[in-house]
């Protein structure tokens, strides 16, 4: 019996010590994601920007006039274009490359594109969220998704070319101006 109890402490002992640190490692994590990008290109509404061999261009950006019921945040859908300059096939998913700024807060994708979001994107033009591989020297054009306040001022989309690279971004800061009403095909 004494045995017994001497393994549970031990192996209870050594989960907890493995819990500390990979909480840690999270922490970590988190502040690494959430610093300043080291490199942040700036572009506008329909101006092409690069990073790393990548273009990068907002084409639109789309108020489907939709209020998620899970959240009370509106829809927004954000029509984009991905120029592949580099000599390797990217992937380009709305869930690992994109975020948004919302009045001066950044959300992480999985707070902001959603797959609610995504689901009402499809709903509304039968079409999924940009989640594609794109080969060397192609373009891919889509949707990205997102949920923002009602009444907010200024947004910002965030494009991460490379995942691994958090800290360089493009950045296309909006209006709640620079939003038109999306129309149905």
């Amino acid at each position: 019996m004494k045995k017994l109890i001497y393994i549970f402490l031990t192996a209870g002992i050594l989960l907890a010590s493995g819990c500390q640190k990979n909480d840690s490692n999270l922490n970590n994590y988190n502040s690494v994601a959430t610093e300043a990008p080291t490199q942040e290109i700036k572009s506008i509404l329909g101006e092409q920007a690069q990073l790393d061999g990548m273009d990068f261009t907002v084409i639109s950006a789309e108020n489907p006039d939709i209020i998620m019921q899970n959240t009370g945040k509106q829809a927004l859908f954000f029509k984009i274009e991905i120029n592949n300059q580099t000599e390797e096939t990217v992937i380009a998913n709305y869930l690992n490359n994109f975020s948004i700024t919302v009045d001066g807060t950044e959300y992480d994708s999985d707070i902001c594109c959603t797959i609610p979001v995504m689901k009402e994107l499809y709903d509304f033009y039968g079409i999924s969220a940009m989640a594609e591989e794109i080969p060397a020297g192609e373009s891919r054009t889509g949707y990205i998704a997102c949920e923002a306040d009602k009444d907010f001022q200024e947004i910002s989309l965030h494009y991460t070319p490379k995942i691994n690279d958090v800290g360089s971004r493009i950045t296309v800061p909006l209006s709640s101006n620079d939003i038109i009403s999306a129309t149905k095909n």
